[in-house]
C-alpha cells in the first residue's frame, strides 16, 4: 500500500475536490488539462474512493470469478470434462478481486501524478466558500485556499435504523462489509433486490451458494423493463435463486449454534440462512464535511441538491458523483466530473439528458439498457414500435452458449428514430455500446437493416430486432 504525499509550497487551488473517487479524480484532471491548478483531498491512504476499494471494481471481478467459475461447470457443452468442485473457497473468491484493485490503485496514482494533480491525505472540511481545512491522519489541520469546491465524496450503505437489523461481523452485512466476509456461507439471504443486491445474488448463487433474494416492491429491478425485469427473473429461477416479492424480514433469530440466522418474513416463512447481506439503497456521505458553514443542506437521503450545471446552492460549490444520487453509476460520475471542470473554467460542456446516460447491471446474465422504457413510452403517448431478438436464435450464441436473453428495441413510428435499448445477455454491458450510439445520434430503426454487420457476431441481435420490429408493421 503506498502512501500519498502531502507535501506543497503554495496553498492556493482553482479547485479543490473532495473525495478521491472517478468524480474527482476526472474534474481534477480535466482542470489541469485546462492550464488549471487542482487537488483532490482523499481520507484514505489510497486512491480510488468506494469505486476501486468496495464498489464497481471490487464487486465486478467478483462478477467475472463467478462467470468463469459458472462456465467451467457447463464446460460439458463443449464436449469437456466438467470441473468436481460445486463451491469456490473464500480465497479463490477473492483472489482475482484483490489483484486488480491493487493495479486500479497503481493506476489511478500514476494517472494524478502524469497530469500534475496535488493529493492531500486528510479530512476535507468546507471553511468557506473559498477555503477548506484538512486534517491529516496525525490530527494536524491545514488550510487551503481555492476558487472552487467539487464535494465528490461519494455515499454509503443504507442502514435503516427502524427494521432492527442485527449487523454483526462475520453473520450481517452490507455492500461494502462485505468484502470482510470470513468464508462463503452455504445459504445467503440478500435483502434487497436493487441493483447491489441483484448482482450479488446472482454472483453468489454461481459459485454454489443457496441464494434467497428479498423485495418489498411486486418484482426484481422495478425501474427495468417489465420484459427485461420478466427475463430476469427467470434466469435467476434457473439458476436456483428463490426470490421473495412484496416480502420482507420482520424477525431475525440467531441460531443456537452461532452459525446464522432463522428468518421471519411478513408472510409467515421461515428461513434458516447462514449469512445475510442488506442492500437497502445508499445515502451520500456528507457528515463532517462543513456543509452548514455555507448554508447546503442536504437532503432525506443525506444527497446536496444541484442544478444542471451541477452547482450547488453556492455557485462556486459544486456537487456530483454518488453523492447527488441517481443514478449511481461510475461512467456517468466520471462524465460529471470532466463536465464540471469544463463549466468551472469557462467552457460549455455539452450536457447529457438522464435518459441518453447508459445503465449497466452486472448481474449474470448480464442487463444493460438506454432510454425510455416500453412502460414510459406508453404513459407518454409516444407512437413507438418494438423488435425483439432472443438469444437463442444468434448463431454466435449458439457457438459461445450465451444463449441465454433477448435484445429488445424501441423506436417512433413517425420518426423512425430509434428510442431506446433493452439487453439481458452475459455481454449485455458491451453490446450496449452500439445501441447508445444509433439512439444518441437519432439513427432511424432502417440503420440495422440496411447495414452490414459481421457474422456470426452477438452483435448481430440488432439486425435481427430491427428485422422483427419491421415485420410487427405489416
Amino acid at each position: 500500500m503506498w502512501k500519498i504525499q502531502t507535501s506543497m509550497s503554495i496553498n492556493r487551488f482553482d479547485l479543490i475536490a473532495i473525495g478521491g473517487g472517478p468524480a474527482a479524480q476526472k474534474a481534477a484532471i480535466q482542470a489541469s488539462k485546462m492550464g488549471k491548478k487542482a487537488a483532490i483531498i482523499e481520507k484514505d491512504p489510497y486512491l480510488g474512493g468506494g469505486c476501486v476499494h468496495w464498489g464497481t471494481i471490487p464487486s465486478k471481478s467478483l462478477q467475472e470469478t463467478s462467470r468463469f467459475f459458472r462456465n467451467l461447470k457447463l464446460s460439458n457443452q463443449h464436449g469437456l470434462n466438467s470441473p468436481q468442485s460445486t463451491q469456490l473457497s473464500l480465497q479463490e473468491l477473492m483472489f482475482r478481486a484483490s489483484n486488480v484493485i491493487e493495479k486500479e490503485e497503481d493506476v489511478t496514482r500514476e494517472q494524478m501524478i502524469q497530469n500534475r494533480v496535488t493529493t492531500l491525505n486528510g479530512w476535507g472540511k468546507i471553511i468557506d466558500p473559498n477555503r477548506v481545512e484538512v486534517t491529516d491522519l496525525s490530527g494536524r489541520k491545514k488550510i487551503y485556499e481555492t476558487e472552487n469546491i467539487l464535494i465528490a465524496t461519494g455515499s454509503s450503505p443504507r442502514r435503516p435504523l427502524n427494521e432492527n437489523i442485527p449487523f454483526e461481523e462475520g453473520l450481517v452485512y452490507d455492500s461494502d462489509g462485505l468484502f470482510s466476509m470470513e468464508k462463503v456461507p452455504g445459504v445467503i439471504a440478500v435483502v434487497g433486490a436493487g441493483i447491489i443486491g441483484s448482482e450479488y445474488a446472482t454472483i453468489f448463487s454461481h459459485i454454489g451458494v443457496k441464494v434467497h433474494l428479498f423485495d418489498s416492491q411486486d418484482r426484481i429491478l422495478g425501474f427495468l423493463d417489465h420484459e427485461v425485469s420478466d427475463e430476469m427473473t427467470r434466469c435467476m429461477n434457473a439458476a436456483g435463486i428463490q426470490i421473495h416479492v412484496s416480502s420482507s424480514i420482520t424477525n431475525y433469530k440467531k441460531l443456537e449454534n452461532g452459525a446464522g440466522f432463522e428468518l421471519t418474513t411478513n408472510r409467515g416463512e421461515v428461513i434458516v440462512v447462514n449469512q445475510v447481506l442488506i442492500s437497502r439503497g445508499r445515502l451520500g456521505n456528507v457528515e463532517n464535511l462543513g456543509l452548514e458553514n455555507v448554508n447546503i443542506v442536504p437532503n432525506d437521503r443525506k444527497q446536496i441538491q444541484v442544478n444542471h450545471n451541477y452547482q450547488t446552492n453556492v455557485p462556486n460549490i459544486y456537487a456530483c458523483g454518488d453523492v447527488i444520487g441517481f443514478p449511481s453509476l461510475a461512467s456517468v460520475s466520471m462524465y460529471q466530473g470532466t463536465f464540471v471542470a469544463k463549466h468551472m473554467f469557462g467552457e460549455s460542456p455539452v450536457p447529457v439528458d438522464a435518459e441518453e446516460f447508459p445503465i449497466g447491471i452486472y448481474t449474470l446474465p448480464e442487463i444493460a439498457t438506454i432510454g425510455p422504457t416500453e412502460e414510459a413510452l406508453k404513459e407518454r403517448g409516444v407512437s413507438y414500435g418494438v423488435g425483439i431478438a432472443r438469444f437463442d436464435t444468434i448463431t454466435r450464441a449458439q457457438i459461445s452458449g450465451d444463449q441465454v436473453g433477448l435484445l429488445k428495441i424501441l423506436y417512433d413510428k413517425t420518426s423512425r428514430k430509434v428510442l431506446g435499448v433493452h439487453i439481458i445477455s452475459d455481454k449485455a454491458t458491451e453490446l450496449i455500446a452500439l445501441g447508445q450510439c444509433v439512439v444518441n445520434l437519432k439513427a432511424p430503426i432502417e440503420y440495422f437493416t440496411e447495414h452490414i454487420f459481421n457474422y456470426p457476431t452477438m452483435i448481430g441481435a440488432y439486425k435481427n430486432a430491427a428485422n422483427n420490429a419491421l415485420l410487427r408493421e405489416k
